[in-house]
């Protein structure tokens, strides 16, 4: 089984700099995908996510320790307490999917989304982001998008206190996207298809950067069994164990 990434981002209105990134780690025949956002209200929230990033994508690349729900969560505990002291008002919502074999091991805190695409470009959305506008149980996420208190985060990678994130596993399909709120709250399924494929989209007045990270399955195998598309540069960090 052959594995493609690609990453693709554009930045919003609100803030100066995007804050949205993402990254993956290469370890001959497995990877861990992660995409963060940062907050657009919480200085130096773009740096702390990039940091996440970065941290996460060194450590596995140069551990040889069994990918699990408690090893990462036990390394996102570890960063906290270094990263907290450095960015004490900071925050970031962020996703992590291990890949090995045809499972798919997520982990997830803010409202950063997991969703499978098929044939027709629709996403169905398969994780529900931390917010106050579900709060209280499931809600749809085209509901969710056009509720205010979705900006409202119940969990994220935050100074003042380490909050676990949420696990879930799956197999391996055709195709999955991570995305942050900017992608699967603020934009249509034409334009979400549209971005996927790498074109510009019309961005919404104050709209959020909006990022995604599209993981599908190639049709042969080829030379490596994880790949990436090394034109995604913007705000993504990529590393392969050689």
């Amino acid at each position: 089984m052959a594995i493609n990434v690609s990453w693709h981002s554009q930045t919003g209105t609100r803030t100066s700099d995007n804050r949205d990134c993402g990254g993956i780690g290469i370890r001959a025949d497995e990877a861990l995908c992660v995409v963060l956002d940062g907050s657009t209200t919480a200085p130096d929230s773009g740096i702390l996510a990039r940091q996440i990033i970065r941290d996460m994508v060194d450590w596995y690349v140069a551990s040889d320790e069994e990918i699990n729900s408690e090893s990462l969560t036990v390394q996102l505990r570890q960063l906290h307490g270094t990263l907290s002291r450095l960015h004490p008002r900071a925050s970031a919502s962020y996703m992590i999917m291990h890949i090995q074999d045809d499972a798919l091991l997520v982990m997830h805190a803010g409202d950063c989304l997991l969703g499978r695409r098929d044939k027709t470009d629709e996403i169905e959305w398969l994780s529900q982001p931390h917010t106050l506008a579900n709060a209280t149980g499931h809600v749809p996420v085209a509901t969710i998008a056009g509720l205010t208190t979705r900006h409202r985060l119940t969990r994220s990678f935050r100074a003042r206190e380490f909050l676990a994130p949420d696990a879930m596993e799956l197999n391996f399909e055709k195709e999955f996207v991570v995305a942050t709120d900017g992608f699967w709250a603020e934009l249509g399924t034409q334009d979400q298809a549209r971005f996927l494929e790498g074109q510009k989209i019309a961005m919404p007045v104050d709209g959020d950067d909006c990022s995604a990270l599209r993981i599908w399955l190639l049709d042969t195998e080829r030379d490596t069994r994880v790949r990436y598309d090394e034109k995604s540069t913007h705000g993504f960090y990529a590393k392969i164990r050689s």
